[in-house]
């Protein structure tokens, strides 16, 4: 989890340096921070055939989830550009799902703490803005990057199972509508890799499986 919190920082700092670093003519260039709920698609939400709380598996089992994320948005104003609606954007999320009610019904059953699945996906691409008025616009966009997937530690008190990190390329797209420049609302996908799956402690120690991971999100967002 460590890992996780430092490449957020990193991530944040990167946007924040962005914006510092911005023309003062790209009045609509900006920071926004966005919170969300996320629907995790299959294998990553099905259930294994045997719900056994000892052995990691190639599903996930996991349910609707909760990201936060933060993102700068780069516009092209006052270029010979301008009318194409067009800017850069990168963004960071924290994306964390639970296991679903079987999977955490068997885990109770043998007394054994539940994991969670956490992604951090952090991506920069093309946007695209189309204005109808002063108060709304309906926007688009897709990008690239990597993401870091993170399993976190299972087990009972004086036997833990804990997961190395894994990270691999992902890609998101995303349409949604602003209001007056301020909130924007919008739906997400995201392709976040078949991660591996590789238990660092434990009876399992240096097993591994591959877990393909992949979200629905969708996002309120608060632009300054």
């Amino acid at each position: 989890m460590t890992k996780i919190r430092s490449f957020s920082v990193v991530a944040i700092a990167f946007a924040l340096l962005l914006c510092s670093l911005t023309d003062a003519q790209a009045q609509k260039s900006g920071v926004s921070l966005h919170l969300g709920g996320i629907l995790p698609l299959k294998p990553m939400s099905e259930n294994p055939i045997y719900l056994n709380p000892v052995d990691p598996t190639t599903n996930g089992s996991a349910m609707f989830g909760a990201s936060l994320g933060l993102r700068y948005n780069y516009r092209f104003m006052n270029t010979r550009i301008e009318d194409l609606g067009l800017g850069i954007f990168i963004s960071a999320d924290l994306m964390w799902n639970a296991l679903n009610k079987d999977v955490r019904d068997a885990y109770d059953f043998v007394s054994k703490t539940k994991p969670m699945y956490v992604n951090v996906p952090i991506v920069a691409g093309l946007s695209y803005t189309s204005t109808f008025s002063d108060i709304i616009a309906v926007w688009g966009e897709v990008g690239v990057g990597c993401d870091l997937f993170q399993k976190t530690t299972e087990g009972w008190k004086n036997m833990t199972t804990s997961y190395k990190m894994d990270t691999k390329f992902a890609v998101e797209a995303g349409v949604g509508v602003m209001f007056i420049d301020l909130i924007s609302i919008g739906v997400h996908y995201y392709w976040l890799g078949n991660h591996d799956v590789v238990v660092a402690t434990g009876l399992l120690a240096g097993t591994s499986k591959k877990l393909q991971t992949g979200q629905m999100a969708f996002k309120l967002g608060f632009h300054f």
